[in-house]
């Protein structure tokens, strides 16, 4: 199992740690680390990139997956060759600052839809190219009417008033007991950990801000209805 630095420490964006295996199949080379800052791509956010150094050798960070509790670390090297042993990673904390936005103004989306309508998250995308979150449900042409000057009210309100993004370590038997909807089945190689946006909570393995006023600039694009769900997709301005 790899250690994952980020879920102790949010603001961790690098660490030491220990190269244990070098994969390299048809080119194609990964490395895995006993514990890493790297957020593996999964629940809708992408990976974190960045580099591995080590004694005489550089590797870029391409991709990050998560397999059976072990994270490994896709890219080439530029310099040198990796080979096991004690290591240095570090993230692009421009990126990570940028998926942690976006995942955190989904959050507030589902937030946002669930008061003013009662629809439930089943699917959010929060990469840069086109994010969107997918609720469970469809909405005639009368309640659509209006939605988004609406939502993007209710979206400015939660972003003016700064309240602290909770995220909290939990279980699936917890979530349960508690009532919080699960919209799908929890990885079982994921940790199980809960995000609270105003009262609304949600299961959620990813990076997020910690308080909605980081939020300034988030816009609703568009609201879709058909085949029995409705997607909301937005935008965040830089």
């Amino acid at each position: 199992m790899t250690e994952l630095a980020y879920l102790a420490s949010p603001s961790q964006t690098e660490t030491d740690a220990q190269l244990s295996t070098v994969e390299d199949e048809a080119g194609a080379m990964s490395l895995v680390l006993d514990r890493t800052p790297f957020y593996p791509q999964g629940g809708g956010q992408p990976s974190d990139t960045g580099v591995i150094e080590g004694d005489g050798f550089v590797f870029e960070v391409r991709k990050a997956s998560l397999q059976e509790g072990i994270v490994h670390h896709h890219g080439v090297p530029v310099q040198g060759n990796p080979a096991p042993g004690p290591v240095h990673a570090k993230i692009d904390v421009d990126r990570r600052a940028l998926h942690a936005r976006l995942h955190t103004g989904g959050h507030l989306i589902m937030t946002a839809m669930y008061e003013l309508t009662g629809l439930r998250a089943v699917k959010g995308y929060h990469f840069p190219e086109g994010p969107y979150v997918e609720f469970d449900g469809t909405l005639d042409e009368t309640a659509r009417d209006g939605l988004i000057e609406r939502l993007q009210q209710r979206i400015d309100e939660m972003v003016a008033v700064d309240t602290p993004v909770l995220v909290e370590s939990t279980s699936v038997s917890e979530l349960k007991a508690a009532g919080v909807f699960i919209p799908g089945e929890i990885p079982a190689d994921k940790p199980t950990r809960v995000v609270t946006t105003f009262g609304y909570k949600s299961p959620c393995g990813g990076t997020h801000v910690g308080n909605s006023g980081e939020l300034a600039g988030l816009r609703i694009r568009k609201i879709k209805s058909k085949s029995g769900r409705t997607r909301v997709s937005y935008e965040l301005d830089s």
